[in-house]
């Protein structure tokens, strides 16, 4: 056996291995052989000696079963260049370069000393992404209790309070249209008519598809198009379909092979094709379990209602801040009713820690009868309007202090819907881009983490100002909150 296909063997089936990497130095000495200085005030700095690496690398070697391989790079590498990523928005290879650039981002991740080369290629963080795929809940809730742990230990013990509400992260695919879908799923046909037509040594069969691309631009080409021709284009589009999948089984009977992707993509336009078929026939525009994207096809419509898009396109995720910090109590790539995750949620609050909440603000979706009875039984409270008919004689101080009571803990519970803007917008949640599912939930994992951290950071660099008078002098006095740690005689 040669030294390559020695090499091959290990790093191809028996995998990887992972071991623990040099001690990163100290802040004051990090990058002074190049004259370069750390600020204290960075966040990234702030954060490199508090997280807590040590026990989510411990949680990181479960990927790696063997004891054989090449060295895995670090976590804290990656996770942190990751957790960066989210912050920035930056693409993989835009953030390698960043990374190369900035001081602060290296000593965030780990690294010994400051280097003027690429840490890593951009490429690892889409291996990386995928390995941690099946531990990424328990990265998830390992940050989440560190952030717990952070603003528990400034706030103290308030009123145990629990907030609950959905919303959709938006997958970045193309908007998807029936007669545009087909035409995608003809092309891809094509190609695999022409690759078994090879394999076989047969001649192509005839597809028309010139006549079908022109059919389909002179289609687009048009500014305003009738509901009568974007039926006719549809029909147009499907008769094509039916001809290549067609095809396609005749060459594969004859012996032609098809690869895994491909076999999968022809699997998705065959549901396609079942799907556009019968919303043509019955004249409608609903199917269950639609696909909306070949590329993605696990992806589907969630109707929101909202005034910006009636309709998105990703996962729908049940979310709840507990002590201040957001946990992801659901996550469906599917439609469905939040309200059946209440009772859930309320038991995992109680499990977590050890007492029901004293209060739950959720929207009316939530404010069921059977959610309330729920509620009632163990003692919490949910704060909203009653359900049924108002009643005709209701005492007018009474209903003054019930309106103020609502309006009240609708403003307390508009701190998620803030969240949700935050997280959307700050990190990197607002499109996602990853492209499988298992990216997908890693890069909601590391936005909902991101938005956690980002809630200790402002609450320990929260300026306070104090005026105090001495006799006829006033003195002001400015400073931050930090954390207070027990001080150990040497």
């Amino acid at each position: 056996m040669t030294r390559f296909s020695m090499h091959f063997l290990i790093d191809g089936v028996l995998g990887m291995v992972y071991r623990t990497k040099t001690v990163q130095l100290s802040i004051e000495s990090f990058g002074q052989e190049l004259g370069v200085s750390l600020s204290p005030e960075n966040k990234w700095v702030q954060l490199a000696d508090q997280l807590p690496w040590t026990q989510m690398e411990e949680v990181y070697r479960v990927v790696f079963p063997s004891p054989l391989g090449r060295a895995g790079k670090p976590f804290r590498l990656l996770f942190g260049a990751q957790l960066i990523k989210q912050s920035t928005g930056l693409s993989d290879a835009d953030l390698v370069t960043a990374i190369r650039d900035t001081p602060a981002y290296q000593y965030f991740i780990g690294c010994p000393t400051y280097v003027v080369s690429r840490p890593f290629d951009p490429s690892a963080l889409t291996h990386f992404r995928k390995r941690i795929a099946p531990i990424s809940t328990q990265l998830r809730q390992i940050m989440g209790v560190w952030c717990k742990t952070q603003l528990q230990d400034s706030l103290g013990d308030e009123q145990k309070t629990m907030i609950l509400d959905a919303t959709v992260m938006p997958v970045n695919i193309r908007f998807p249209q029936d007669y545009s879908l087909l035409n995608q799923a003809r092309t891809f046909l094509e190609k695999m008519i022409t690759e078994l037509a090879h394999q076989l040594h047969v001649p192509i069969p005839r597809t028309y598809k010139r006549e079908a691309h022109k059919a389909y631009v002179t289609f687009t080409k048009k500014p305003r198009r009738t509901a009568k021709e974007t039926r006719h284009q549809v029909k147009t589009q499907l008769q094509y379909v039916r001809r290549d999948l067609r095809y396609v089984d005749e060459l594969r009977a004859k012996g032609g092979e098809l690869t895994e992707k491909q076999h999968s993509r022809l699997t998705t336009i065959q549901h396609l094709f079942t799907q556009q078929e019968f919303m043509y026939r019955n004249k409608t525009h609903r199917v269950d379990h639609r696909i909306v994207s070949l590329s993605q096809p696990y992806v589907r419509p969630i109707k929101r209602g909202k005034a910006k898009q009636n309709t998105e396109f990703g996962p729908k995720i049940d979310t709840s801040i507990q002590d201040g910090i957001i946990e992801i109590e659901r996550v469906d790539f599917n439609a469905f009713n939040e309200s059946t995750d209440f009772q859930k949620a309320i038991e995992r609050y109680k499990e977590q820690h050890d007492h029901y909440p004293d209060e739950v603000l959720a929207d009316k979706l939530y404010r069921n009868r059977e959610n309330i009875a729920f509620a009632k039984e163990r003692g919490i409270s949910i704060i909203g309007p009653k359900l049924g008919r108002k009643p005709k004689n209701v005492d007018e101080k009474q209903r003054r202090a019930d309106n103020a009571a609502a309006r009240d803990a609708e403003n307390r519970r508009g701190e998620i819907e803030r969240r949700f803007a935050f997280i959307k917008q700050k990190c990197g949640l607002g499109l996602v881009r990853a492209k499988t599912a298992e990216t997908i939930a890693v890069t909601i994992d590391m936005g909902i983490t991101m938005a956690n951290i980002d809630m200790v950071l402002r609450l320990f660099s929260l300026a306070l100002l104090l005026v105090i008078k001495i006799k006829d002098t006033y003195l002001t006095i400015s400073y931050k909150i930090r954390k207070e740690t027990e001080f150990l005689p040497a």
